[in-house]
């Protein structure tokens, strides 16, 4: 009698083999999968928090008070709204079509059937573009905006070339890894950014003055729309789990998790606008380039510890905006890789390097670069928001199409049985 290889493997689950057959077609031809999935639930949650959590924290009470005056934190809570509900339809693709990026599974539901699979990568290309364009774009003028920053008030005789290219360089480093490097990288670095932030942000209150928030609910339909989504567009960087969900392993656990991770930005952002509106007030702060950093320098710290809360402030800034680029910049690459069906995306990193510092010095000054980093979110919101709701959509239709042209033929098949 033969013996039994002990190193067999053991037969696929049910489980297994559905999410085996959905990523069948795409994944055979971007080998997108040959790391499998390496990213936990804490890391992809770290990944969607890290993302967000960036260079917009050193403007964000201005943006507030834009649309809205002094009741612009309510749009910060609709926003994180909006923001957990793509969270959840993007987690929920992710689970269907495991071990699939939006690259493959927009191509599996935009194909009339499997044949025409080549027909539905045509027509899903135009909707990769608006990640491509956002996150490559996006990446430069965060380095960008980084630069103008440092510039102004650590380094004045330094290049703000310098400065750009210096980031750039950190998030092209981080872009030579491994998609589970990225995860780590991001697990690791998310405390260190949260924890000051969140201290500094409730120190910021001793501050403020209870009747710049007065009164709490003066705004109409218009400004309220307005304000969330002007916030939504300041809470991206959940969409990038469309890409990094092929690499994501499933848990009964990972829906929440995502969802819940946008509370921790969430909360930052709420505590730093509130702050900034009771300390300033909403005329001031429409006046200010970089109100966050003017809301630190009021901040003091008992038993002066630190007598300079901004050093301290940047410091962690700085690892916020690394965090970002680098997830931006990693996510360009690896979907330019995926769209051009090649095997590694460290080349098409070493090549988008220049063009991104060419992209990030193209606005002249200050306000031309405000004017397009808001055009450019705009096309991210039109990304996170439109695709995941239009996928979403699509898969739950297609998926009763399949079901019911199923039980037709099961129907006939009993019906000949019976003749």
């Amino acid at each position: 009698m033969p013996r039994k290889d002990q190193n067999q493997p053991n037969p696929p689950s049910g489980e297994d083999q559905a999410g085996d057959k959905k990523a069948k077609g795409g994944a055979a031809d971007d080998a997108q999968t040959s790391e499998g999935s390496v990213i936990s639930e804490r890391q992809s949650a770290s990944i969607i928090a890290s993302s967000i959590i960036g260079v917009g924290v050193i403007t964000l009470p201005r943006v507030t008070v834009t649309s809205s005056n002094q009741t612009g934190w309510i749009g910060i809570i609709s926003g994180v709204l909006v923001a957990m509900g793509m969270t959840w339809i993007i987690t929920r693709l992710g689970i269907r079509f495991r071990g699939q990026s939006i690259a493959l599974y927009a191509a599996e539901l935009l194909a009339p059937t499997r044949r025409l699979l080549w027909l539905g990568k045509a027509l899903a290309l135009p909707f990769l573009l608006i990640l491509l364009v956002f996150w490559g774009w996006g990446s430069a003028l965060v380095a960008r905006l980084f630069g103008e920053m440092v510039s102004t008030t650590m380094l004045p005789t330094t290049p703000v070339e310098v400065i750009i290219l210096t980031m750039l360089a950190a998030g092209f480093y981080l872009t030579m890894y491994s998609v589970e490097v990225l995860a780590r990288v991001n697990e690791i670095l998310l405390p260190l950014i949260v924890v000051p932030i969140l201290i500094i942000a409730i120190s910021s209150f001793q501050s403020g003055r209870l009747e710049n928030l007065f009164p709490i609910f003066d705004m109409d339909w218009k400004m309220f729309f307005v304000s969330t989504a002007v916030m939504t567009s300041s809470l991206l960087g959940y969409e990038v789990m469309m890409l990094f969900s092929a690499h994501t392993k499933i848990s009964p656990k990972l829906t929440k998790t995502n969802v819940l991770s946008i509370s921790i930005p969430g909360l930052l952002y709420a505590l730093i606008a509130i702050a900034g509106i009771s300390v300033f007030g909403y005329e001031e702060l429409k006046l200010l380039a970089w109100p966050t950093l003017e809301l630190v320098k009021t901040t003091e710290v008992p038993g002066l510890i630190l007598e300079r809360m901004e050093s301290a402030f940047l410091a962690v800034w700085v690892t916020a905006v690394f965090t970002t680029v680098g997830n931006y910049y990693y996510a360009t690459a690896l979907l330019l890789k995926q769209i051009l069906h090649l095997k590694e995306h460290r080349l098409i990193s070493l090549l988008l390097l220049p063009v991104m510092y060419w992209i990030s010095l193209r606005p002249n000054n200050l306000h031309q670069l405000f004017q397009t980093q808001d055009r450019i979110a705009w096309i991210g919101v039109t990304g996170a928001l439109g695709l995941p709701l239009f996928f979403g959509l699509l898969s739950k239709l297609r998926g009763k199409a399949q079901l019911g042209s199923t039980a037709t033929r099961d129907a006939r098949k009993g019906e000949g049985q019976e003749e």
